[in-house]
């Protein structure tokens, strides 16, 4: 068995340009990674190429397995003195050491990652994960590939390709449905069919919903008998019920291949565990920071030191708009501006400012910029009805702007891209017309980057593709 797998998994990369193929793919995921890291890679990349890219070895593997019927290289493994149950083993094998080349293929990009921020309960949970699909995949895709005999690997590829797709798309699906209280409902128990939501709900983590299953036993359960069955109906339906060219089952035989393939899917949805009861566990540290995506009617902005203040104001998230954004460890000189909501006609005789970064982001105020406040305020003009909103709730016309340097540090990272700080600030102010306080509280957030993340990403996600073009180059040399 070890030479069949050791030959069969030769032919496999013999063709001229399977290199080139196998590279293309690992240029396409490492340029994934990169572009990534210029916003949250754990979700930006980890949905791709710990989930969906996995899930296109199911298509692979049935085509893998069916190819030797469509070129009737399988007449061979039948009437040669070479045991079949070896040769379909062999091609398994096969399917699963490409399936732990791609595993390897994006460990060290997740090893950059880890190196910059630390392991986060997501990302730790994806690197279980993806061994799972990829597990499932294979499993479901071999019983596809044994179920056709015909002169084309369309019919299988397309069958996998079908099934890949309902295994995908019952996972957000199944999010939806537990994050609007119908996990349990019977569409719930339906969006167990998918292997992909069982793992899932088996590790308990989810991707965008709050909830996971209080219990996994019956979970567990019903997704080992999903991959040992369609193991086992797929040796058995090529070792005993199919011939050469066509099938030789019995007619028993015959009703108890619907009926197994039945059975694999109706488990799932009436033993699945679908108690969505318990809180899942946060994917990382990112904080919440309500209103983050709000456009236009903030009160904060940021621009370079002595810079204009924007045209179009303002984004809750104060540098949305500038690339690279803020490095994480390094200190970048800003001007804050406060729009206050006075009057340009009304002279300010007190005002106060306090600034305060949250979770990780150091900003510091000069105390003299405080101190002399008053004497640099600016006036702006506004479109009507887009100013702020004065004591009287009328919008102002014209009004003042504080602008205060500052100092912001960002640090404790909880991603390579998209880090995304909140920022507190609070102002005390008095008017010659209404000498009582008044008070105004602003909440935004500053976005920033690990620096060198996306060189780092790139380098290592070149180098895989570089040795495939060298070995496409070095087979092209030989058999030209």
């Amino acid at each position: 068995m070890l030479t069949l797998y050791r030959e069969e998994l030769r032919a496999l990369m013999r063709g001229r340009f399977a290199w080139l193929g196998a590279a293309v793919v690992l240029i396409g995921l490492g340029g994934l990674a990169a572009v990534a890291t210029q916003d949250s890679w754990l979700d930006g990349y980890g949905v791709i190429g710990y989930f969906l890219a996995p899930v296109c070895f199911l298509p692979l593997a049935a085509g893998t397995i069916a190819s030797p019927r469509a070129n009737r290289f399988v007449e061979s493994v039948f009437t040669a003195p070479v045991d079949r149950q070896d040769w379909l083993v062999a091609k398994v094998l096969v399917v699963l050491t490409l399936a732990a080349a791609y595993y390897l293929a994006v460990a060290p990009l997740a090893g950059v990652y880890v190196a910059n921020v630390g392991m986060p309960f997501l990302l730790a949970m994806y690197l279980i994960w993806t061994p799972g699909i990829l597990l499932v995949s294979i499993a479901v895709g071999t019983l596809i590939g044994v179920l056709f005999i015909g002169r084309s690997v369309a019919p299988p590829v397309a069958t996998g390709v079908g099934v890949m797709l309902i295994y995908a798309v019952l996972v957000p699906l199944q999010e939806l449905l537990v994050t609007r209280g119908y996990g349990a409902t019977a569409t719930g128990h339906v969006a167990l069919i998918s292997p992909l939501v069982l793992l899932k709900n088996g590790l308990g983590f989810t991707i965008a919903t709050s909830a996971i299953p209080a219990t996994t036993i019956m979970t567990w359960i019903c997704l080992v008998l999903i991959v040992v069955g369609s193991f086992a109906m797929a040796a058995w339906i090529f070792l005993r019920t199919q011939g050469v060219e066509s099938w030789e089952a019995t007619p028993a035989q015959r009703r108890m291949i619907p009926l197994g393939i039945f059975v694999l899917l109706l488990v799932p949805v009436l033993l699945g565990d679908t108690n969505y009861i318990r809180d899942a566990p946060a994917q990382n540290n990112a904080p919440s920071i309500p209103g983050l995506f709000l456009r236009g009617g903030g009160t904060l902005a940021l621009v370079d030191p002595h810079a204009q203040p924007p045209a179009i104001c303002c984004d809750t998230l104060l540098n949305r708009d500038k690339w690279p954004s803020l490095p994480t460890g390094e200190t970048t000189s800003q001007d804050l501006l406060l729009f206050l909501p006075v009057g340009i006609k009304q002279r300010i005789t007190q005002l106060d400012i306090h600034v305060t970064g949250q979770s990780g982001l150091d900003v510091r105020v000069s105390p003299t910029a405080v101190a002399n406040i008053l004497n640099s305020l600016e006036t702006r003009a506004y479109a009507p009805g887009m100013g702020p909103a004065d004591a009287e709730g009328r919008h102002i016309e014209a009004g003042w702007i504080a602008r205060l340097p500052v100092d912001l540090i960002p640090n404790r990272p909880w991603d390579i891209g998209g880090v995304r700080y909140p920022i507190d600030v609070s102002a005390t102010y008095t008017t010659e017309s209404r000498p009582q306080p008044n008070t105004l509280n602003a909440r935004a957030a500053v976005e920033a980057h690990v620096p060198n993340a996306l060189a780092e990403m790139a380098a290592i996600g070149a180098i895989l593709p570089l040795l495939c073009l060298f070995a496409m180059s070095a087979r092209w040399r030989r058999t030209r």
